[in-house]
């Protein structure tokens, strides 16, 4: 992957929410580099595209996991480990962290591709008692726009697993909130 592509993805999940110098100043982080202050990684993303064509990408810019607490990026091939709590009817997501050390209160993303086909994969866990639903979009391996796409309801204490026919480079989820009594429980 070039740096122009790299940084460009940067700049639209940071603009997604919001996320600008002024914000990461106010949080008490280190303006040049977020990262020392919350979780990041450097993906490798392997993708099958179809029956002959591979993609591969490494980014070699560390990138936030959890933006500005409001959106979660996945990369094809990551477990993502987001910290959360509910109080009140509201969802609060906290922190990414490297490892699930309070299951009781971490959301789990597992992207992934089907071995030798072109199908993605994501199952989400949610550890509370309460249904959450997130707004989803994704980036393809060849543009920088940002699709969005439906998602279902994860049931409390339960597991989601979402399908999409095709490679996904990137996967986007915002908006977080819990569903209640009175909230369709369906897939939009």
């Amino acid at each position: 992957m070039n740096l122009k592509r790299t940084g460009l993805i940067a700049s639209l999940l940071f603009l997604q929410v919001g996320y600008s110098l002024a914000q990461i100043a106010d949080a008490k982080t280190d303006e040049k580099d977020p990262c020392k202050q919350i979780y990041c990684r450097t993906p490798n993303v392997r993708l099958q595209l179809n029956n002959q064509e591979i993609f591969e990408s490494a980014i070699e810019t560390p990138l936030p996991v959890l933006i500005n607490n409001k959106l979660i990026s996945v990369y094809p091939g990551e477990i993502v480990f987001i910290e959360a709590s509910v109080e009140n009817g509201v969802i609060k997501l906290e922190q990414a962290v490297a490892a699930n050390t309070h299951p009781e209160r971490t959301l789990v993303f597992k992207f992934e591709q089907m071995d030798k086909k072109k199908d993605m994969f994501l199952e989400v866990e949610n550890p509370f008692p309460e249904n959450i639903k997130f707004k989803m979009g994704y980036m393809l391996t060849d543009s920088s726009k940002i699709y969005a796409t439906s998602s279902c309801p994860v049931g409390g204490k339960l597991k989601l697993f979402e399908h999409w026919p095709y490679p996904i480079y990137q996967l986007l989820l915002t908006q977080a909130k819990v569903l209640g009594p009175s909230d369709k429980k369906v897939c939009n």
